[in-house]
């Protein structure tokens, strides 16, 4: 679990395998950037963090190469899917 610094919101952080997460938890509102698939994202600003974006260093495990938004059913929770390159 990673907690934000800015606001104390609990993000939950599951390793799915080597190199996939899901990063999860409530929200009040976040940002999204896409070219062409909304459900497949270039960055994901949520409040309270984290601030994810392709390239980045996921918590030293590897850079983001995937952020994959996925349905949690409420709007007021969000699931993100994230796959890092580990080279």
């Amino acid at each position: 679990m990673i907690n934000s610094v800015r606001s104390k919101i609990s993000r939950i952080v599951t390793q799915i395998n080597n190199n996939e997460f899901l990063v999860e938890g409530e929200i009040e509102c976040a940002k999204f950037g896409f070219q062409v698939d909304e459900s497949f994202l270039n960055f994901a600003d949520i409040q309270g963090g984290p601030f994810l974006h392709i390239g980045q260093d996921f918590f030293g495990k590897g850079n983001i190469k995937n952020i994959q938004k996925i349905d949690s059913g409420k709007d007021d929770y969000l699931i993100l899917k994230i796959t890092i390159d580990k080279e």
